[in-house]
């Protein structure tokens, strides 16, 4: 028996659960197959304990799926220390899809097409720049893969795009938004490369002085294609329910 485990970064904020479970809905949906959720921090059950129990269950196969959107510590380090933890090798197959954001054209398609349906909801005339704002991180290849989602999304938008991070790292959206103005844009908007709402994404709003923000990913169909796409299944719609 296959699964998905989906795999959330995890937040105390109720509206993190709720996108995550309405994530796991359309994925199971989506896919036909039995979706789960669990997460690093903050909320149960934690990776290991999620796939223990999909062993003792009858699973054979698991798809990781990490809703975790660079190459960045949670994706090289706490996932596959989490995987081990578990001490299913050997009753259970488990494979790990790829963070989000690659140099895949069509997942690079299909994150574009969500952050700007997103956009355009927030923020439907014309702006003269973009903030891109994700989460941050120390790691420079995390940080340069949303250095290059910035650029994609200049390139389909025509107007420049400034990636910017709420932690760990330079600009903040604050920053990035008053170097902008400074630069002489007028109309300015902000893309959310995160999933769902939470402290960060609320940090955001709070430090773009009334600029249009846009809402996380959450379900949009774009965003759940990308994930299906790194499940490994197809995309189209197929009845199933979540085990």
């Amino acid at each position: 028996m296959h699964g998905l485990l989906l795999l959330s970064h995890g937040s105390r904020d109720p509206r993190a659960a709720a996108v995550i479970e309405e994530l796991v809905q359309a994925l199971a949906v989506r896919s036909g197959l039995p979706v789960r959720p669990c997460h690093l921090d903050f909320t149960d059950p934690a990776p290991d304990v999620a796939l223990r129990q999909m062993a003792a269950d009858g699973f054979t196969s698991v798809r990781v799926v990490p809703l975790l959107f660079t190459p960045g510590y949670h994706v090289t380090h706490d996932v596959p220390e989490a995987i081990e933890a578990s001490g299913v090798a050997g009753r259970l197959d488990v494979t790990v899809a790829p963070a989000l954001v690659s140099d895949e054209p069509r997942a690079r398609e299909l994150l574009l097409r969500a952050l700007g349906e997103r956009l355009h909801a927030a923020q439907p005339d014309h702006v003269d720049a973009i903030v891109l704002a994700s989460a941050g991180s120390s790691s420079e290849e995390a940080r340069a893969a949303a250095e290059g989602v910035a650029r994609d999304l200049s390139a389909l938008s025509g107007v420049p795009v400034v990636a910017a991070f709420a932690s760990a790292a330079a600009p903040s959206p604050a920053e990035a938004v008053r170097d902008l103005r400074n630069g002489g844009a007028g109309q300015l908007a902000v893309a959310s490369l995160f999933v769902a709402p939470g402290r960060l994404p609320d940090s955001v709003t709070r430090c773009v002085d009334g600029v249009p923000v846009a809402e996380p990913l959450g379900a949009a169909d774009a965003f759940v294609d990308l994930l299906l796409m790194r499940a490994d299944v197809g995309t189209a719609p197929a009845t199933g329910s979540h085990g």
